[in-house]
């Protein structure tokens, strides 16, 4: 049977100890089943073996399959990245050779006027000589592959030099541009600009 214990508020629990107190259940006349957990052995035969070993590796190919497309849409980023920052230095040397090859034979060109030009216009436009860019920032860019698209976007801060005048013209845009994958290469296929 069990004690009682009597507690006052203005001090503690005060009872002694039994040293000689034993956690056996038999000895304190516990009749509380014991239970007993046993180990069961698993029996594997070839087909389950087989199955899993199918599933881990069905499991692992996918994983393979869903993080090359993000392995090459990064590789393509970097590539039209490249023709990105090839197009800014083309503009400011006034080449139209190097131009000409980064533009799509189909190239829309719209400036922040609203004049829109296709390829040899824009071509002929930007090397007649008429103004030279003494500086082009494309500042925070993004790039987003999809498919053969890439949609680049960027803050553009340039200074013009008006042949005729002298006169240093500042701009400062919001530029968009598609580029499309033609084999292997990153064409612009259309490119439009906002006044800021």
């Amino acid at each position: 049977m069990r004690k009682t214990y009597q507690y006052g508020l203005c001090r503690a629990m005060t009872h002694p100890h039994d040293d000689d107190a034993t956690l056996d259940k038999v000895a304190r006349g516990c009749n509380t089943p014991r239970k007993i957990k046993k180990e069961e052995t698993m029996t594997i035969n070839r087909r389950d073996l087989a199955l899993s070993t199918l599933a881990v590796s069905t499991l692992a190919a996918s994983a393979v399959a869903l993080t090359t497309p993000a392995l090459a849409a990064s590789a393509d980023e970097e590539a039209v990245a490249k023709k990105v920052e090839t197009f800014r230095l083309a503009q400011i040397a006034a080449d139209p050779k190097a131009l000409g090859a980064l533009c799509a034979d189909e190239v829309s060109y719209s400036h922040s006027s609203g004049k829109v030009e296709d390829k040899a216009t824009f071509v002929t436009n930007a090397t007649d000589g008429k103004s030279k860019f003494l500086s082009i920032e494309y500042k925070d860019p993004t790039i987003k592959v999809v498919g053969p698209a890439a949609i680049v976007r960027f803050h553009w801060v340039a200074e013009q030099e008006m042949a005729a005048d002298g006169k240093k013209v500042p701009t400062n845009l919001h530029i968009l541009m598609n580029w499309q994958k033609q084999g292997d290469d990153w064409k612009l296929l259309s490119r439009s600009a906002t006044k800021l």
